[in-house]
């Protein structure tokens, strides 16, 4: 049964991934200071996709991402100084097996110079969960297990507590169906204690991919797509390490699709903000809400998104910089005919939640390639990075754009996967 069950999702996951890397278009990439013609891999099947960022909150950032090539995938990564647009170390951070892929990073920081990094491999027809320290001078800790059962584990997400040791949460079909756990780790990277069960459905529903919300040391909040009750997708959250927590309703996100995924930051030790991709105006639109999370009340949900068109966003991301002020990032195609090729936007919030002016396209420039995928960090300072995959010259980059809140760039769009050399 839980070969079955996984393999079924892997199917899933594969098919999106396909479909999304097939939709690329032959144009230049955004060096430096001015836009120039990249070198193209030898290999064209090279592409790095399903990214991850975290920060430690004060100016060191690291970002992991699934390297896949005619041989298979493999996890790289990056540690990038805060403003940093060049002179990227790149370090290969996994070597599967023969015949196995790692893929679908997560990433959270121990210190400011050492991460704990954990993926999904799927090796013989089932996946589980690997993990490993990497620090920024390209040591590379042991591998090691994150399960405590044999099951197939699947989409990691990874967090920290309020003591400063790290949650990993995931996907596990050790009870028949898609259910989400969570284990914790210390400061070393040792496990503490068994896994836990967080979805408190006790029925045979199917839980999405989790995520952690990232709060510059304030507590874990766990949260994930839930089809239990009508079989529509809908959010939940758990708080971890709180007596007597039970699941929260967040919202639904108004389609049945399991591919409608949710993000969200903690503002403070009781509050938090979701965001996600929703249906309710029958095309999908970018909205979110406040939580308090001691009453488990939520604000009104609100459009994020000022067009007033019906092309789409999707994959909504959040970032907060512990003191109030957040961003949110998305896929958008507001300016394009076939919600495909488009751009990537973000909305900056103040202290308050208020909106500071309009939607900003982060991309600098207007052509119509693949731009897909945002992942966003802010730290303590109000400086943002926002990375996103771009598909161009038959393969698909990492790129990114350094902005200061509230909407100040620094510098233009760069590339971090573009150079060759920069490869341990």
């Amino acid at each position: 049964m839980h070969t079955a069950v996984t393999a079924v999702f892997a199917l899933l996951f594969c098919t999106i991934s396909s479909a999304q890397a097939q939709d690329t278009d032959s144009s230049a990439m955004a060096g430096d200071s001015v836009v120039v013609h990249r070198h193209v891999f030898l290999d064209g099947k090279r592409d790095a996709w399903h990214a991850t960022l975290a920060g430690n909150g004060s100016g060191r950032y690291f970002c992991a991402w699934t390297e896949r090539t005619t041989d298979g995938a493999s996890i790289r990564g990056c540690f990038l100084a805060r403003a940093q647009r060049s002179g990227f170390h790149v370090i290969e951070a996994s070597i599967p097996p023969a015949g196995a892929e790692d893929e679908r990073p997560a990433v959270v920081f121990l210190d400011d110079s050492t991460v704990l990094l954990a993926w999904q491999r799927r090796e013989n027809g089932r996946h589980f969960l690997r993990a490993r320290v990497v620090s920024r001078f390209a040591s590379l800790g042991p591998e090691q297990s994150v399960s405590d059962d044999d099951a197939g584990t699947m989409t990691p997400a990874a967090g920290r507590t309020a003591n400063g040791a790290v949650l990993l949460a995931w996907q596990d079909y050790r009870n028949g169906n898609a259910d989400i756990y969570a284990r914790r780790f210390d400061r070393d990277s040792r496990p503490e204690g068994r896994s836990v069960l967080l979805n408190d459905d006790g029925g045979t529903a199917m839980q999405g991919s989790p995520q952690i919300a990232a709060g510059n040391g304030e507590g874990p909040l766990v949260f994930w797509p839930d089809n239990r009750e009508d079989g529509a997708w809908k959010f939940y959250y758990q708080r971890v390490g709180v007596p007597q927590a039970h699941n929260v309703l967040i919202d639904s996100a108004q389609r049945k699709a399991m591919t409608t995924l949710i993000s969200g930051v903690l503002l403070s030790g009781d509050s938090a903000l979701f965001t996600w991709k929703d249906y309710r105006e029958g095309h999908s639109n970018i909205y979110r809400r406040l939580a308090d999370l001691r009453t488990g009340l939520l604000s009104p949900a609100e459009r994020v998104n000022d067009d007033r068109g019906e092309r789409w966003q999707r994959l909504a991301v959040a970032g907060a910089d512990g003191h109030g002020r957040t961003v949110i990032c998305w896929e958008d195609y507001r300016h394009t005919e076939i919600n495909q090729r488009g751009d990537i936007y973000a909305q900056v919030y103040d202290a308050s939640g208020l909106a500071y002016g309009m939607n900003l396209r982060i991309n600098d420039r207007e052509d119509r390639i693949a731009r897909k995928m945002p992942k966003v960090f802010m730290d303590d300072d109000g400086w943002y990075l926002v990375l996103w995959h771009q598909g161009e010259e038959g393969r698909f980059h990492l790129a990114g754009q350094w902005l200061r809140y509230p909407d100040i760039r620094e510098g233009a769009n760069f590339c971090l996967t573009c150079d060759p050399s920069n490869e341990e």
